[in-house]
């Protein structure tokens, strides 16, 4: 006899060998393990693209700093600072040659200012071609640095030439600052310098 408060329960076999209660339902759910590993390469995906924008934001700040310098080294090197004024030629009233060059110079507008003392002149004419050392000095001067040619000061340069510039001759100037592009004048002796001592060239 079975006792009343007691319960039976029918045993089954399911699905494999899962054991299940009568009328008891087990749900075999297996879309929340992928749901878990979409998860991870997800986040695994979002972790990757913050790590390469940082890596591109930080190159590309990098090459902007780059550009910009190499950008100002370039207009410095391909803008011209320097301006030749003018040339007078000293000129030996026995021989009518001129013997010496003496050429004012200053820094061309918007220029920076330039050291003198890294400036090299060089003189060219149909026999010579070599580098010379110039006497430098300032006629017009706007601070106390007669080494550095600031905007607003006019300088000058007298050279005495190994070779003199006779008449109907031409020669050529080079002068090579630190910086920027290398300034040339050509200068050319008129047919006689008529007995002056002083005679201009240029302009």
């Amino acid at each position: 006899m079975t006792p009343p408060n007691s319960i039976k329960l029918e045993i089954k076999y399911i699905n494999g060998g899962v054991m299940k209660a009568k009328g008891t339902n087990l749900i075999r759910n297996e879309y929340a393990d992928v749901g878990i590993g979409t998860l991870i390469i997800f986040i695994a995906m979002v972790l990757v693209a913050a790590v390469a924008a940082a890596v591109l934001i930080q190159t590309s700040g990098v090459l902007q700093q780059k550009a910009t310098t190499v950008g100002k080294e370039a207009t410095s090197e391909i803008s011209s600072n320097l301006k030749i004024v003018s040339i007078v030629a000293t000129v030996d009233a026995n021989t009518e040659n001129a013997s010496a060059l003496n050429f004012s110079i200053e820094v061309s507008a918007g220029g920076n200012p330039i050291d003198i003392s890294k400036t090299k002149v060089k003189y060219i004419d149909d026999t010579t071609a070599a580098f010379i050392s110039p006497t430098y000095s300032e006629e017009r001067t706007l601070d106390d640095d007669t080494n550095i040619l600031s905007p607003g000061d006019l300088g000058k340069f007298q050279i005495t030439l190994t070779n003199v510039l006779a008449a109907r001759k031409s020669a050529t100037l080079q002068i090579i600052p630190e910086k920027g592009t290398m300034v040339v004048k050509d200068i050319v002796a008129p047919s006689t310098f008529g007995g002056n001592t002083q005679y201009q060239l240029f302009p």
